[in-house]
């Protein structure tokens, strides 16, 4: 038996999944090289894509932290807050993408979309761990 949409909680793995997309979805944007040009690869694509790969990593790396001590409630939090701080900056290089590539209004406003959710996944995993976890 199914349960009903309303009533269904989001998974623990939802926060890696959608990071994951927003990883590929930033690959596949920038290898459109009608849309980024070769010339900026070095000097922002790849930055870009990097800093996306980097906030999936931090996330895993959160993830396979097994929480037993004190020690290990900081380190999974310290890879939370650093993943949440690069949606940040990807953030600001999308705008900055905007600018420099005049990426369409649409395309912008998906991408951002994308990573507002990752977001407030990641919030709602560093508040859930903070009050499972506040006797360590």
């Amino acid at each position: 038996m199914s349960v009903p949409e309303g009533k269904r909680t989001k998974s623990k793995f939802e926060v890696i999944v959608k990071a994951r997309n927003i990883v590929v979805h930033t690959i596949k944007i920038t290898s459109n090289e009608k849309v980024f040009p070769k010339r900026y690869r070095w000097s922002f694509t790849g930055k870009l894509v990097d800093e996306t790969v980097d906030m999936y990593k931090n996330l895993f790396f959160a993830n396979s932290i097994r929480v037993v001590t004190k020690e290990d409630k900081i380190l999974r939090r310290q890879y939370q807050v650093k993943a949440l701080a690069q949606t940040y900056s990807i953030l600001a290089m999308i705008q900055i993408a905007y600018d420099l590539f005049g990426l369409s209004t649409d395309r912008v406003k998906y991408w951002t979309e994308l990573l507002m959710e990752e977001q407030k996944l990641i919030r709602d995993w560093r508040d859930s761990d903070s009050s499972r976890y506040r006797n360590l």
